[in-house]
C-alpha cells in the first residue's frame, strides 16, 4: 500500500479512521452527520468491503480494501483524531495474542494527535460461553486498562454497553445475548 490516499485527505478537516468497518453502516452515519471529518473506513473481507463501497456515498469518507496493518504505519505521527474499533476480531484483542495486538496498539498511540481519541468497544465471554459473570466481566475490564495505560493511553471512559451513536449491525447482533456476550465500551486519549 502506498501513501497516496493520504494526498485525498483535506488539511482542513479532523481525520477518523475506523479499523474493520464491515458494512460501513457506522460510518455512513458519522459521516453524514459530521461534515467537519474526514473519514477513512479499512476493511479487509472484499464481501464487506463492497458492500461499503455501495452503502456510502459521503464526499467526506475514503474506504481502503486492505489490512490496517498495512495502512496504520503511513499516517504522519500524530495526525489521526479518532480511531475506532468495535467489536474487533479476537487477534486484536483477546489475551492468547496480547503480544501482537499491543503492537498495534502502539502504533495507534503514536497516530493520534494530543488528546486525540481511541474509541474501543469489544466483547467479553466466558471461555466455555457461559454467562459471564460480574467477577469475570470487571476483572478483564480492569486487566485491559492496564494493558492501554501502559502503552500510554489515558482511560477516560469504561462503561458496559455502548454508545448508540456507535451501533453497528455486529453490536445489535451480539447485544442479543448480553449474558454470555458482555460488551464494554472503552474511550481512550492520549496524553
Amino acid at each position: 500500500m502506498s501513501k497516496e490516499f493520504l494526498a485525498d485527505i483535506p488539511k482542513d478537516k479532523k481525520l477518523v479512521v475506523e479499523l474493520g468497518m464491515g458494512d460501513g453502516n457506522l460510518l455512513k452515519l458519522l459521516s453524514e452527520k459530521n461534515q467537519d471529518y474526514y473519514f477513512i473506513g479499512i476493511e479487509k473481507q472484499e464481501s464487506y468491503f463492497n458492500k461499503a463501497k455501495y452503502n456510502i456515498k459521503s464526499q467526506n469518507v475514503k474506504i481502503l480494501h486492505t489490512l490496517f496493518e498495512a495502512v496504520l504505519p503511513l499516517f504522519e505521527d500524530n495526525s489521526i483524531h479518532k480511531v475506532i474499533s468495535v467489536l474487533p476480531d479476537p487477534k486484536y484483542i483477546d489475551k492468547n495474542y496480547k503480544s501482537n495486538w499491543e503492537i498495534l496498539y502502539k502504533i495507534i498511540y503514536k497516530k493520534l494527535v494530543r488528546q486525540g481519541k481511541f474509541i474501543l468497544i469489544t466483547e467479553i465471554t466466558n471461555e466455555l460461553f457461559q454467562p459471564v459473570s460480574n467477577y469475570e466481566f470487571y476483572k478483564e475490564v480492569e486487566n485491559l486498562k492496564q494493558i492501554f495505560q501502559s502503552i500510554g493511553y489515558i482511560v477516560l471512559t469504561a462503561f458496559e454497553g455502548y454508545q448508540e451513536n456507535y451501533t453497528t449491525s455486529f453490536l445489535q447482533e451480539f447485544n442479543g445475548d448480553p449474558k454470555r456476550i458482555r460488551i464494554i465500551n472503552f474511550e481512550f486519549t492520549k496524553n
